[in-house]
């Protein structure tokens, strides 16, 4: 029997693949009296790491009738101090960077603009504040409705009072209360992307509302959910404890366990439930971009909101799917570059935008 490491033992091997290897190694799915031969394969791969030194990129190809599918499997080392920043290169090149900042707003007026965390927090006072990751304080009225805007190109944490752990994408709203000391439930909205780590309090549930009606119920657990208004599906992935979903075109709620997926189409509202590799959905957190089978469009929109910049494809490659991951710190050009080199696409920059065609 044949398995997904197949492949991997018959290319060359890059000096800096052995962390890669081990994390391949442990998400393959058990395969029943293949142990010994999954073993000999490890042994194998490990033992060419060591033999050769040359970095290579690893690059698998496959066909169908609907799209040209491309794998592209990074292999990721820490940036060099000596090398431009993300946005220096960015500027380098030439492309137009979204300028906008994290902004902390009070019902609909910005009252602050904010860097890469903050934390909610009720002093000994019994006064709410703002604590931003410089230390600054906000004072906060408690019924006072609190929206965080995080624009393209940023990344952004926040703890609520109830010790609730947010995490937002880029090009992502989140509203919520001050406190949720004077209500039955804890209840926030979102639109675009976040994770959650929800504070377990069982006479407080928590509810996630995100657009189109649909809301997400929890006690205590964690999950991410993909809102984006111009995406085709609303994606909730559970990684731990248990959540309901509601749709408004169902009575029943959709329970869901760890690492469970549901995706509903917001033109059909079609919902599909599957099991999935949870830490796929999350890795953004770490600034790492994963995409399966991803068409080149889709593709692009994400690298648009990872970079705050604006990326367009022409229209011949619309079905054109890509695979892999990429880690933000490679920068915009290294992966235009990887693309290019391992398809027909092209890749010019005209008033400061990237096109690809």
């Amino acid at each position: 029997m044949k398995t997904n490491a197949g492949k991997y033992l018959e290319r060359p091997i890059g000096e800096n693949e052995e962390e890669l290897l081990e994390k391949i190694w442990n998400s393959l799915p058990p395969v029943e009296n293949d142990d010994q031969m999954l073993d000999e394969n490890y042994r194998n791969v490990k033992q060419r790491i060591h033999k050769h030194t040359l970095r290579r990129h690893v690059i698998y190809i496959s066909s169908s009738a609907a799209a040209v599918c491309l794998f592209i499997l990074l292999l990721f080392s820490p940036e060099s101090s000596e090398k431009s920043p993300v946005f220096a290169q960015l500027n380098d090149m030439g492309v137009s960077i979204s300028e906008q900042k994290v902004q902390f707003m009070i019902g609909d007026s910005i009252v602050a603009n904010l860097n890469t965390s903050a934390k909610m927090n009720i002093n000994p006072n019994a006064k709410t504040t703002l604590q931003s990751a410089t230390g600054e304080e906000i004072a906060l009225q408690e019924e006072t409705p609190l929206k965080i805007y995080v624009p393209a190109g940023k990344r952004f944490d926040l703890e609520l009072t109830d010790g609730t752990h947010v995490w937002l994408n880029s090009d992502t709203w989140l509203e919520y209360p001050a406190t949720f000391a004077s209500t039955k439930e804890r209840r926030v909205k979102i639109e675009g992307e976040g994770f959650f780590e929800v504070k377990p309090d069982a006479t407080k549930p928590f509810h996630v509302e995100i657009p189109g009606g649909e809301s997400i119920r929890v006690l205590g657990t964690s999950f991410n959910v993909s809102a984006y208004s111009d995406n085709e599906e609303n994606i909730t992935t559970l990684v731990t404890g248990k959540i309901e979903y509601s749709l408004p075109t169902r009575t029943e709620a959709i329970a869901l366990l760890p690492n469970e997926q549901v995706r509903v189409n917001k033109t059909t509202k079609g919902v599909t439930k599957n099991e999935v590799n949870t830490s796929e959905f999350a890795m953004w957190k770490e600034g790492i971009l994963y995409f399966n089978n991803e068409k080149l469009p889709t593709l692009a929109k994400q690298l648009a909101r990872m970079y705050g910049i604006e990326i367009k494809v022409a229209e011949k490659y619309n079905d054109t799917c890509f695979s892999g991951m990429i880690r933000y710190e490679r920068g915009i050009d290294y992966i235009t570059k990887l693309l290019t080199t391992t398809s027909n696409i092209t890749c010019s920059i005209e008033n400061g935008i990237i096109h690809l065609k």
